[in-house]
């Protein structure tokens, strides 16, 4: 049986380490076929597609959008993503220049509260990320020593209703819909488990969706179970993978969540062909 991670980042965006060492760490540990799933960037994709190449291991080009949905921040996966593809990339670039804004946002928020941090701070953590957000923001005030450790950062000011909260700028969910489909990529909605929905079936009902995440370290057995069995009565493909970042969350490491890669197959099969003339 192949196993393939579906959901991984890389420094790109707010992953720790470079695409090619993310596909080579798949591959040590064991993986079949990995989709890297940036943050509103395709920038590590072609890097990683050579190393995949290279090294006899399946890669689909993938990245994760963030959409508005009634005020809600939720990530649509968006897989076999095309590299030149004038739509997306549109879209994702005003994205890169939204996460701009919203962390210097929240450091104009930090200095009111005391705390000195600039925005140079910042990206010498985001290492050259096109999708610098509030993990790195985070990172600094580790680095600065102002918090002990990510999770004091997030309590203390970053976190929804702290001091610093600054909150998220982004595309709406059909706009980013249609922009996947008529690309040529595949929508699938990430982690519906942590979203804060008692029925994210009836939230997001109407949604023209190609698959479901079903198997994440966010979900345990029981939500697992129920998002299989929606995603089988909506005709969706069940993916998976790992949401790994790095080494900060040692429960999260890459490859702990897998499908099997005739899952990679079922979502090619759901692709639908590029509309073209709407690019204007």
């Amino acid at each position: 049986m192949t196993r393939a991670d579906l959901h991984v980042h890389s420094r790109a965006s707010d992953g720790l380490f470079a695409p090619v060492e993310v596909v080579r760490r798949a591959h040590g540990a064991g993986l079949d076929a990995l989709a890297l799933t940036d943050h509103d960037t395709l920038a590590g994709l072609g890097e990683a597609q050579r190393e995949a190449r290279r090294i006899g291991l399946d890669f689909v080009p993938g990245c994760e959008i963030s959409v508005d949905v009634d005020g809600r921040d939720i990530h649509l996966l968006a897989y076999f993503v095309d590299l030149a593809e004038p739509r997306l990339m549109r879209l994702l670039a005003g994205a890169e220049r939204m996460r701009g804004e919203r962390v210097r946002g929240i450091l104009r928020r930090l200095a009111a509260a005391g705390l000195a941090l600039d925005e140079q701070d910042v990206r010498a953590e985001a290492a050259g990320s096109h999708a610098i957000g509030r993990l790195h923001v985070a990172r600094a005030l580790v680095s600065r020593r102002h918090v002990g450790n990510l999770a004091e950062a997030f309590l203390r000011y970053l976190g929804g209703g702290a001091c610093a909260y600054v909150s998220k700028q982004t595309p709406s969910g059909p706009e980013t819909l249609a922009a996947v489909w008529e690309s040529g990529a595949v929508p699938v909605l990430a982690h519906p488990g942590l979203y804060g929905l008692e029925e994210p079936e009836r939230f997001f009902g109407a949604w023209d969706l190609g698959g479901i995440e079903v198997n994440h370290p966010g979900h345990d057995r029981d939500a697992q179970e129920r998002f299989l069995r929606w995603a089988r009565q909506l005709g969706c493909v069940a993916t998976g993978g790992s949401d790994w970042h790095g080494d900060e969350r040692p429960a999260a490491y890459v490859g702990c969540r897998t499908v099997e890669g005739a899952v990679i197959e079922l979502l090619r099969a759901k692709r639908r062909p590029v509309v073209h003339g709407t690019e204007g």
